[in-house]
């Protein structure tokens, strides 16, 4: 890298630096390979510490727009009325959580995942 970067201070106060394309995407690489890195060690701490694994079609349904809680669903083949009555909620409510509409308390969650026999982690959306 032969070019040296040019630092200015945007009128804001902001401190800028200007580069070529190619160094900051590769550091734009760089950045995104390490948080696949830091989700990759977590996941790894999890099955570690004993939390519990998903299964294959449970990731396909996600990876197919399914929500985590529906794929589950789906998974044990359930319906809403049953998995609802079973955690203690309604089915309008479970349906709006499936939507993303609503998230649910954290004891609803918990009940949730008991009543579909899954680890509590697997039932949240990580985006």
């Amino acid at each position: 890298m032969g070019y040296v970067p040019q630092k200015f201070v945007a009128p804001d106060g902001t401190e800028m630096v200007v580069l070529p394309a190619a160094d900051f995407e590769r550091l734009q690489t760089l950045a995104e390979e390490s948080q696949d890195m830091l989700a990759a060690r977590v996941q790894v701490a999890r099955l570690s510490a004993g939390e519990g694994t998903m299964p294959g079609k449970v990731l396909e349904l996600i990876l197919d727009g399914h929500s985590p809680i529906a794929a589950w669903r789906k998974f044990r083949g359930m319906s809403q009325i049953t998995l609802a009555k079973t955690a203690g909620c309604t089915q309008s409510a479970l349906s709006q959580i499936e939507s993303g509409a609503r998230y649910g308390t954290p004891k609803l969650r918990k009940a949730l995942a008991k009543a579909l026999d899954a680890p509590l982690w697997t039932l949240d959306d990580e985006d």
